[in-house]
């Protein structure tokens, strides 16, 4: 290669390494800008603890959770500005109010859960079934979701512990006994809709009932465990789909402490009318009646690859008929 080629060439190849580095400052200038975050960024919800007392929203910087390191966690994070930074479950999945109107995912986006923490707050609203209601906005006292939600992922990042649990000792905002009569998480889209809702590395306890999805929702829940809920872990409403994956459920029937601990019916999933379920490797186990219970009466709407249930109650653990998938391809939406 001649002189002149080789200056060509490694001219060239400076320019390509400016632009780079250029690209990469001006990225990173607008991640830590006045704006914080970039457009579709996930809203993120911070953890927290149960010390000093239940129910502590102001910590020093960076301790109990406190992600973004301004000494507030819980419902003080909520409101403090636009930063997309949340401390509750339901702020994160409402529009956002107060300085951070505007900012939370409205039902149509991703929640990711970026430190340990417990979240058992306030029920949306008691009329629309769960502590954490996704999904359309029904009308009257059931209205917490949105006209139009969209596609939404609730999870917590890899290493994160994420439990969604009614029972809080000490309860300082006296809510257990209503979180305890209603779902973790309930999920109601219009037929149509076709938006699915993501649940992912969560743990769910302590309910009457874990997840709850009815409608016309489209549910997919990957990794998660789902355990001591009174009546269902999982209860699945037609024409509802629900994909289960990686998923293990176990005791229900047999919540843990905190009043309203009557064992109830206690299936580890539930699948009612029209529902259409497909579940890949995952086990049901302990629950206090099936650990899968098919109440439409039709094998094809309860498809099986890689799943274990056993050890539930006797002669229970699959109760109705179901079919086996031939791949995991088949358990999709």
């Amino acid at each position: 290669m001649k002189p002149a080629q080789n200056r060509s060439k490694r001219n060239a190849l400076r320019t390509a390494t400016c632009l780079l580095a250029a690209i990469a400052f001006f990225g990173a200038a607008l991640l830590v800008g006045s704006n914080k975050v970039a457009a579709n960024h996930p809203v993120l919800v911070e953890g927290n603890c149960d010390s000093p007392v239940p129910g502590t929203t102001l910590v020093p910087a960076g301790t109990c959770g406190d992600f973004d390191g301004d000494g507030r966690i819980g419902t003080a994070e909520d409101t403090d500005g636009a930063d997309r930074i949340f401390g509750t479950l339901n702020a994160a999945i409402g529009p956002g109010t107060g300085a951070a109107a505007g900012t939370g995912a409205n039902h149509n986006g991703s929640i990711l859960i970026v430190a340990s923490g417990r979240y058992s707050e306030n029920p949306s609203t008691l009329a629309a079934g769960g502590m954490l209601y996704i999904g359309q906005n029904t009308g009257g006292p059931a209205a917490p979701g949105a006209t139009s939600p969209g596609n939404v992922t609730i999870e917590a990042a890899p290493g994160v512990e994420a439990d969604l649990d009614a029972v809080l000792q000490g309860d300082p905002a006296g809510a257990n006994t209503a979180r305890q009569n209603t779902a973790g998480i309930f999920i109601q889209y219009n037929p149509g809709n076709n938006s699915v809702v993501t649940l992912r590395n969560l743990t769910i306890r302590n309910f009457y009932e874990g997840i709850v999805a009815t409608a016309g929702s489209r549910v997919n829940i990957d990794n998660c465990r789902i355990e001591n809920n009174l009546s269902n872990n999982i209860h699945v409403v037609g024409p509802a789909s629900v994909v289960i994956n990686r998923t293990y459920s176990t005791a229900a029937g047999n919540r843990i402490g905190g009043p309203s601990s009557t064992p109830s019916v206690g299936h580890g999933l539930f699948v009612e009318t029209t529902a259409q379920v497909r579940i890949v490797d995952s086990l049901f186990t302990q629950n206090r009646a099936c650990g899968i219970a098919n109440g439409g009466g039709v094998a094809a709407a309860v498809q099986l690859y890689k799943v274990s249930s056993f050890f539930n109650g006797p002669g229970s653990d699959i109760c109705g008929p179901t079919t086996t998938a031939p791949n995991p391809n088949v358990a999709s939406n």
